[in-house]
């Protein structure tokens, strides 16, 4: 049952990126908990570039390197103050703020942060070009 969910996740994906920003932000979101690779090389854009809380500049392979770290388990769980803005017919920012809790290697963790994305429809999809994250006190 559960091969079905993700399989259904995997293929639902493309229509999400042909479909409205919200859609393809939650569908990009379900990527980045997933650690879905192949779901976050057609979401990010050649030029992405992604801010860390840190302050460091990473492009497309290292924020999939970073979503994808063997080890990690994710807890579910909830953005609270979540915004999509769209900016006219082919652009978006989408943002809010996480608690994010799991394990890497069997290690808990917790995280609180605001992000931003901002996508771009490029050839009828939506892709992201770019994404901030600040990096908030742990709760």
């Amino acid at each position: 049952m559960i091969a079905l969910a993700a399989l259904l996740l995997a293929a639902a994906a493309p229509d999400a990126q042909r479909g409205t920003l919200a859609e393809a932000a939650r569908a990009f979101d379900d990527a980045q908990f997933h650690h879905d690779r192949a779901a976050l090389e057609r979401f990010l854009a050649p030029d992405f570039l992604f801010v860390t809380g840190k302050g460091e500049a990473l492009g497309r392979d290292g924020f999939i390197a970073g979503a994808t770290t063997p080890g990690e388990v994710l807890e579910p769980f909830v953005i609270a103050h979540h915004r999509v803005e769209p900016q006219g017919a082919d652009g978006g920012v989408v943002s809010g703020e996480g608690i994010e809790r799991g394990t890497q290697d069997g290690k808990p963790f917790v995280s609180h942060f605001r992000y931003v994305d901002a996508f771009a429809r490029r050839h009828g999809r939506w892709v992201v070009v770019y994404t901030q994250v600040t990096s908030l006190p742990r709760p």
